[in-house]
């Protein structure tokens, strides 16, 4: 009489094979946090756009540091005759159909017409608004957060295209790597096209017989220090405006700035550390790798 014995599936006579593992309790934690924090922000957004809310990127310097280029600008609708002066609107204009301006009101008529004006333009805006131009007054400014919005097309076409020519790679850790340094680098595409970090614009410019005076101001994330050569320095943050003078010109009469990121040490470091993120990550997807149980 014969016996048989059933031996369940494994990598070895004395090892299961791994199938999986456990979820800790602290990722758990994390998932839900995620799923509340996604639910959150999806439900303010239903609120916000049921209310007529509208939202815009800054694009020009206009309002320095009020309202930064890369300011996600969210408009909520508002009645004309309850603006004051001092009150930042937005709105369209006959003009400009196609472009909304946020600007700052610096007066209003007794028949209720608005002046603006950007907060470092030299001239109030050619224009009297009534309440059909008026879109709304910002219930919320969050600098630098536009950035992402405006590299959101970018972005997403990057991740498509790298996790598509990726996925020819069976090699989990050499795909994984490839998906990480694809994302780096499309993020860096993205801000050598939009600029976020470091911009400076020329708003004015003044010809004398000692040299030109120049008013530039900031329109980027990281503070800047402006070196005009043959002239004064000036450092300024997001939106700030500054004055230098110049005494050296070019043989055709032109002028240099050059611009550099001005961060404390600390700045620095925290910078450093941001561009090490996707080589850290890389060498996390290696080791963990390496040490997986067989």
């Amino acid at each position: 009489m014969s016996q048989t014995t059933a031996i369940p599936l494994t990598g070895t006579l004395d090892r299961p094979i791994l199938r999986g593992r456990a979820v800790t309790r602290s990722e758990t934690v994390l998932a839900w946090s995620v799923a509340a924090l996604a639910a959150l922000l999806l439900g303010a957004a239903v609120l916000f756009l049921s209310a007529g809310g509208r939202w815009f990127v800054v694009e020009t310097p206009s309002m320095g540091e009020a309202a930064p280029v890369g300011t996600l600008v969210l408009d909520l609708p508002v009645d004309v005759d309850t603006l004051h002066v001092g009150d930042i609107v937005s709105f369209e204009t006959a003009a400009n159909q196609d472009v909304v301006y946020t600007h700052r009101i610096i007066a209003i008529d007794a028949d209720g017409g608005i002046h603006t004006r950007g907060d470092v333009n030299g001239a109030t805006d050619p224009w009297t608004l009534s309440q059909a131009d008026v879109i709304g007054t910002p219930a919320l400014l969050v600098p630098h957060l536009g950035w992402l919005f405006r590299a959101a097309p970018i972005l997403l076409i990057g991740t498509l295209l790298i996790w598509t020519l990726t996925s020819a790679f069976t090699d989990r850790v050499t795909r994984t790597c490839l998906r990480i340094a694809g994302g780096a680098l499309t993020a860096s595409y993205a801000a050598f096209l939009l600029k976020p970090f470091v911009n400076v614009t020329t708003i004015t410019n003044t010809s004398s017989p000692t040299g030109v005076e120049a008013t530039v101001i900031s329109s980027g994330i990281f503070p800047v220090r402006i070196d005009a050569h043959g002239g004064n320095t000036v450092h300024l943050v997001d939106g700030e405006v500054g004055r230098v003078v110049i005494h050296e010109l070019t043989g055709n009469g032109h002028y240099q700035l050059t611009s550099n990121i001005a961060l404390d040490p600390l700045g620095w470091v925290a910078l450093i550390a941001v561009c090490l993120v996707p080589l850290v990550a890389c060498l996390a997807v290696g080791r963990v790798e390496a040490v997986r149980p067989s």
